[in-house]
């Protein structure tokens, strides 16, 4: 009975707040709540609805952020602090709710830096704009996190269009996620069309001391401007230097449509590979320009890629169902595109329907064209066979298990109730995204399967094939 009293509360005190009950008899109220994690949070309910300047606000700020401290499990307080902070972001700006703020960030510099970066991953979008410098100078003490921390905070800063530039704060990375950071940031400014600026790209070229950094620097160029500014900074190069980022920049024109940017940079990646001494590289060059200039003028490749099955060969139903579940933020992008074309050819693979989850709105047409253009296929794909056959459809968040199956969530941690599966058609659900599952959906999921039988979690292209062969086999 404990375990269901302590959320019940919580959710009674936050009814009566909105029924306008006064927030000073609740604050008596709360106290009753054994569990140190839901009594933290259903003070940090009331406290914004507390005078300030009362004693008993800074007396429920102070229980709020000493209760913190009591839970624990790593993973909770984790949860509890991103909880809270999304809580807060709901609320109007005051006072205490930037005490509230700064307390979060207080606790969590006292976690294990892999569960800070979980926190950062999950949270930071829930934070105002007057704490992302906070957060940035956080992830840049994540040895080996930073870049994946600072991408988080970068997206955010994007959605909230927040008018610091963030460019000093990302001084404070070393030089290789800084390099990629302000990159990335480049990347997004272009995305959200607030200006056509390279000055920031500019500033990342200055740092990029490696191949590596370059050809990541060579993704995120977005308009012929940023494409000739590393023209210009790799004068000095090599010759060998000189033509291998010709060759990536021309695959990056190519990707963006800059048709006549393209071929201008293939004629120059040419002339700098004829000054080439005779060498194996020189021999692995020449591989690279000929497959970049049939992709450039659509020649056939002397060993091309095979096609896809004829469409009479694709039954018109699937035997189960694979899903993905969208956890990525923002609109459409590479990794989106990706994750179907992949999940595509599982499906046709293994005779499997495709669910899709949460995804952002596009057209069928469009889908297939960009998964074309995004994976350089010589076709339409499997993806466009499957959509013929109306073994593709996209759901907002409820699946309709009419058409795909008795829905099962895919966990590394199942709850052992809900592990025998169902008989008859099957729709098992995967995270697509580093969020994984929502935990709202694990939670509400009738049944849950576990691949390994040893919770061991796998990388999504990795649990993406194993699900989908798993699926192929039941009958």
């Amino acid at each position: 009975m404990a375990k269901s009293h302590n959320p019940s509360m919580m959710r009674k005190i936050r009814r009566e707040l909105k029924e306008g009950k006064d927030p000073e008899v609740l604050l008596s109220k709360v106290k009753s709540i054994s569990d140190s994690y839901y009594l933290s949070l259903s003070l940090f309910l009331i406290i914004p609805h507390l005078d300030p300047k009362s004693k008993s606000c800074k007396t429920a700020v102070t229980l709020a952020s000493n209760e913190i401290d009591k839970v624990q499990q790593p993973w909770r307080r984790i949860e509890l602090l991103g909880s809270i902070s999304k809580l807060l972001k709901s609320l109007p700006q005051n006072q205490t709710r930037e005490k509230s703020y700064s307390i979060i960030l207080e606790k969590l510099s006292s976690e294990k830096k892999s569960k800070i970066k979980d926190f950062l991953i999950n949270y930071s979008k829930n934070f105002p704009e007057s704490f992302l410098d906070d957060l940035l100078l956080i992830s840049s003490n994540l040895e080996s996190s930073e870049f994946e921390t600072g991408k988080a905070i970068i997206r955010h800063w994007a959605n909230i269009k927040a008018n610091n530039s963030l460019i000093e704060s990302l001084q404070n990375f070393s030089l290789e996620p800084k390099t990629k950071l302000l990159g990335y940031l480049h990347l997004q400014i272009a995305k959200s069309h607030k200006n056509s600026d390279s000055s920031i790209l500019s500033n990342a070229l200055g740092f990029a001391d490696t191949q590596e950094l370059f050809m990541y620097l060579v993704r995120v160029c977005s308009s012929v401007s940023d494409i000739e500014i590393f023209e210009e900074h790799i004068i000095n190069f090599t010759t060998e230097e000189k033509t291998a980022v010709l060759l990536s920049l021309t695959s990056r024109a190519d990707r963006k449509n800059f048709k006549e940017k393209a071929k201008e940079l293939y004629s120059k990646a040419e002339e700098n590979y004829s000054q080439l001494k005779d060498s194996e590289y020189k021999l692995k060059l020449r591989k690279k320009l000929d497959l970049t200039l049939s992709r450039l003028e659509g020649i056939e490749l002397s060993n091309p890629i095979k096609k896809v099955k004829d469409l009479e060969n694709i039954p018109d139903k699937g035997n189960h169902t694979l899903a993905l579940y969208n956890t990525y933020g923002g609109n459409w992008n590479h990794p989106h595109f990706k994750s179907i074309f992949k999940a595509s050819n599982l499906c046709a693979a293994f005779d499997l329907d495709l669910a899709l989850i949460n995804f952002p709105q596009i057209s069928s047409e469009k889908l297939v064209k960009e998964i074309k253009k995004e994976m350089r296929l010589p076709n339409e794909g499997y993806t466009k066979l499957l959509l013929d056959k109306n073994r593709v459809q996209f759901f907002e968040k409820e699946i309709d298990e009419t058409w795909s199956g008795s829905i099962i969530a895919t966990t590394a941690n199942p709850d052992i109730a809900k592990s025998s599966l169902p008989k008859g058609r099957l729709c098992m659900v995967m995270g697509l995204g580093p969020k994984g599952l929502p935990k709202s959906f694990v939670s509400k999921a009738a049944y849950h399967f576990e691949l390994t039988g040893s919770n061991v979690a796998f990388e999504t292209g990795t649990a993406m094939g194993a699900i989908s062969s798993h699926l192929g086999m039941i009958d």
